[in-house]
């Protein structure tokens, strides 16, 4: 089985891949110096659409048992068939839609999610201790807005038809979903920023070129956005040359060559 493995505390990295490869993802975690930093990086790489494996410690450690909390809510979902969902502010998300919507909440505060109207359950998961806040009502709306019973940690929001779940398991699909990979954009005008460095068409192979971008358009998809420069060599059929997530970046080429650097980048709230 081919799949595609990512490294680093940064979640432009595994954020962006997913959606350039066609491959089941794999994020290698740091180990677990600090319970709430692997917890934030356990949920946050989960919704870059990747499996999260992390070296925990003892098994009875908090980051451990954070884990379990973790492992345990996703075996109640459809996590097989989730897909990182980006109509949502507030928080990152993945989805199956119009079945089941999971939100990170890193910071607490006030969430909007865009689902397909149907008749969801809705509860708030406690990633800490692994307790469920379920609200009375069954939603109904095609946009949820709310916010987590507090805010003395990070939440998880999950949205769910759980009768149509259940009715789910009795049937097999070969394929139940199409996956959209990213298109590039052809259209230099229709992308919210524009490249401020290097300003030079040439560059030095004595020290790293710097690349950095500025935003055009202030908007919801752009509060927070994920980068990923790469370089592809054009001659001698080397491939791809270095890349470096972040807005700013610095790559290092170690020949003369022809480079072509493209920064791909990943939105939340539809704008």
């Amino acid at each position: 089985m081919n799949y595609l493995g990512s490294q680093g505390k940064a979640d432009d990295l595994a954020a962006v891949e997913h959606q350039l490869y066609a491959l089941p993802q794999v994020a290698f975690g740091p180990r677990a110096a600090d319970a709430d930093a692997q917890r934030h990086w356990l949920w946050n790489a989960t919704m870059d659409g990747a499996y999260p494996t992390a070296n925990n410690g003892e098994a009875d450690s908090p980051a451990a048992r954070q884990m379990k909390v973790w492992f345990d809510f996703f075996s109640r979902t459809r996590h097989w068939e989730l897909e990182p969902y980006f109509d949502v502010d507030g928080g990152r998300a993945v989805a199956l839609e119009g079945v089941e919507y999971i939100v990170y909440v890193e910071k607490p505060g006030p969430v909007e999610l865009v689902v397909e109207k149907h008749g969801y359950d809705v509860a708030w998961l406690n990633p800490i201790t692994g307790v469920s806040v379920k609200e009375k009502k069954e939603f109904k709306e095609a946009k949820f807005a709310g916010e987590p019973p507090d805010k003395l940690h990070d939440w998880v929001l999950h949205i769910s038809r759980e009768g149509h779940k259940e009715g789910m398991l009795k049937s097999y699909k070969f394929e139940s979903r199409q996956i959209a990979m990213q298109e590039i954009e052809q259209v230099p005008q229709k992308a919210p920023f524009e490249i401020v460095e290097p300003a030079a068409d040439t560059l030095s192979l004595a020290s790293p070129a710097k690349y950095a971008i500025r935003l055009t358009r202030e908007t919801r998809a752009t509060r927070r956005m994920m980068w990923l420069w790469m370089g592809d060599v054009a001659a001698d059929q080397e491939g791809a040359a270095p890349s470096e997530p972040g807005r700013r970046a610095a790559l290092r080429f170690h020949r003369a060559s022809r480079i072509r650097i493209r920064p791909t980048w990943r939105c939340g709230y539809t704008p």
